[in-house]
């Protein structure tokens, strides 16, 4: 595999790794919101009410909105690709953002355990 498609593969992978956890989703497990923004004590009492099997259920959402957000940046980046010729380079290396299914649905794919092969 050339460096492009190998450099591709990396970035997809890790945005996957990262959308495995996020510091929301944290807070909801542990109950415990962090932060100074305004709404971190009314979301701590909140936070207080639910049991843990509710603050679970609460961070796996959180987690699958997190991920919602990494796709929807993907595919607005492939607009940009596909529409207004972008190109994105690496080391100078031109990634093969369309080698495969696309940004946003090798991100997707990836979650579920496809390949991206050549």
């Amino acid at each position: 595999m050339d460096k492009g498609k190998e450099i591709y593969k990396n970035i997809i992978d890790t945005l996957v790794d990262k959308s495995k956890s996020c510091v929301s989703a944290d807070c909801a497990i542990s109950g415990k919101a962090k932060g100074n923004f305004e709404d971190t004590e009314k979301l701590n009492e909140i936070f207080s009410k639910l049991s843990t099997d509710e603050r679970k259920v609460l961070a796996q959402y959180l987690l699958e909105t997190y991920a919602d957000g990494i796709y929807d940046a993907l595919c607005e980046i492939e607009w940009y690709i596909d529409c207004k010729n972008m190109k994105i380079t690496v080391e100078g290396e031109e990634l093969p953002t369309t080698a495969f299914e696309g940004l946003g649905n090798d991100f997707i794919g990836r979650i579920n355990g496809w390949e991206l092969s050549e």
